[in-house]
């Protein structure tokens, strides 16, 4: 039994490419993930509320920042696993069958044998097989390496969103706490008033014979 038989690589070729399909199809996950995180992150930043000197919006500032760019080195990653897609396929089968016809032809001019040319044949496609399968190998590795390290960014981003909610969550929890009404304050008296004017004194009014008896003189 040959370990490295036709049937051997043509297994080999056809896992390579199936194992394509799954790199791709996994790529769904992430971005959905991704895409509803980003949603989430967006919506804190325009909710919050906003202060100078304070410590709950300088500690929200630095998640969503490091959010940010965990988000753009996870979305890089998997836009390079999409990309990187480049697979090296078989002949076509117009192509082997008139490889085969003219290696034929050419056994025969030469005083070969139809077997001797099936012989020649199968080798050259078997090599074809191998670098077909090695390269689309190495592809699939690559691809691999880049999608495990876009579910790392993207745990990343999970872990930097739920610590950006907590100041958030802290934020709307004192926007809805009832402000304390001000107190009202007294009237300030007034200081430095002038003291008020003399009044002046009234006019005397005399009715004539009222008393007509002089005072008597002692």
């Amino acid at each position: 039994m040959d370990p490295l038989g036709f049937e051997f690589l043509k297994d080999r070729y056809d896992f390579e490419l199936v194992r394509k399909d799954q790199l791709t199809e996994a790529l769904t996950l992430p971005i959905g993930v991704l895409t509803v995180l980003g949603s989430v992150l967006g919506a804190m930043a325009q909710s919050f509320n906003y202060h100078q000197h304070d410590a709950v919006t300088l500690t929200f500032i630095v998640m969503v920042v490091l959010d940010v760019i965990a988000f753009t080195v996870c979305l890089s990653y998997l836009a390079r696993a999409y990309h990187a897609q480049t697979y090296t396929y078989l002949p076509t089968l117009k192509e082997l069958h008139e490889t085969e016809g003219d290696l034929t032809e050419f056994y025969e001019s030469t005083g070969g044998t139809r077997e001797q040319a099936a012989a020649d044949f199968t080798l050259s496609f078997e090599e074809r097989i191998i670098h077909a399968a090695d390269a689309n190998t190495a592809s699939n590795d690559r691809r691999s390496s880049l999608l495990h390290r876009s579910r790392i960014a993207l745990f990343s981003v999970l872990v930097l969103t739920a610590l950006a909610g907590l100041p958030f969550v802290a934020d709307q929890v004192r926007k809805q706490m009832p402000q304390e009404a001000p107190r009202p304050t007294a009237p300030a008296r007034p200081t430095n008033v002038a003291p008020d004017k003399p009044a002046f004194p009234q006019n005397r009014i005399v009715r004539e014979g009222a008393n007509t008896t002089p005072p008597k003189i002692k």
